[in-house]
């Protein structure tokens, strides 16, 4: 269960949209909302501490102000950050949190670079993280999951089936298998670990209307391609391996293009 919405704030476009979805979340289930800016000693010039401070310490008051007037019943705090972004969020987000940050308008030509710090701040946090991406929002509809292997199947479908029926939304559920046919015979689908996953979610939430599907395509664009009209895609932490990076190669892929709000639950970890 999600602790905090912790939501890094730096007055841009893309975190004003991370904003707007931690808010709507704080809003429905009740949980406390924090916002954090960082003075990020990486970008900073040299006697402009003081200055940068200030400005981020209005932000965050300003910011806090307004959401109070707006929003009533939400807790809201402020916390001012000093150090790396990517490190000093991570640092201070707890592992129940969701640390919510904004992409800018990504895509295969534009994502590399927009999106490079998301990819840097899931890397770093222990917690789950949710990735929101500057775009509308408002006609999406449903939940998409990426279901990869076996020992994360039951929690990722666990996670997202928690998603789509606090929506009210269906959950589609898909698997990747670039290396198989496209029509596979019913005992190739049941050795994939989707079944793990539809299993899972069927059992905590019967009612729930869940669809899957199996896709003969690289995994991330595949993923990509089924969260275009969707309101969240949800992914698991990536590779376990402590030799490799934590996020794995398709969280990594799929962060830097990101179309659809991620949410990488650590709870599939």
């Amino acid at each position: 269960m999600t602790s905090r919405y912790l939501v890094a704030v730096d007055g841009s476009r893309p975190a004003a949209a991370a904003l707007r979805w931690a808010v709507g979340r704080a809003a429905s289930d009740g949980n406390p909302l924090v916002l954090a800016h960082v003075l990020d000693d990486e970008a900073g010039a040299i006697g402009t501490d003081d200055e940068a401070a200030r400005k981020g310490a209005q932000l965050l008051a300003e910011t806090a102000a307004r959401l109070s007037a707006e929003h009533p019943g939400i807790a809201i705090s402020t916390r001012l950050l000093s150090g790396s972004v990517p490190r000093a969020l991570a640092s201070f987000a707890d592992p129940e949190d969701m640390l919510v940050i904004g992409t800018g308008k990504t895509g295969f030509l534009h994502g590399r670079v927009l999106g490079a710090r998301s990819v840097q701040i899931a890397m770093a946090a222990s917690c789950s993280v949710a990735v929101i991406p500057d775009v509308d929002l408002r006609f999406r509809r449903g939940v998409v999951a990426g279901v990869d292997r076996h020992s994360t199947a039951a929690a990722i479908g666990h996670s997202a089936a928690v998603e789509a029926a606090s929506r009210g939304e269906e959950l589609l559920l898909l698997q990747a298998a670039p290396d198989r046919s496209t029509r596979l015979t019913p005992t190739a689908r049941a050795d994939l670990a989707i079944g793990e996953a539809i299993a899972e979610a069927r059992e905590v939430f019967p009612e729930l209307v869940i669809r899957s599907r199996v896709a003969a395509r690289p995994p991330a664009e595949a993923l990509l391609d089924s969260a275009r009209d969707k309101a969240l895609l949800v992914l698991g932490p990536g590779s376990l391996e402590p030799v490799r990076s934590s996020i794995g190669s398709v969280v990594h892929d799929v962060l830097l293009n990101a179309n659809a709000p991620v949410l990488i639950s650590r709870a599939a970890g």
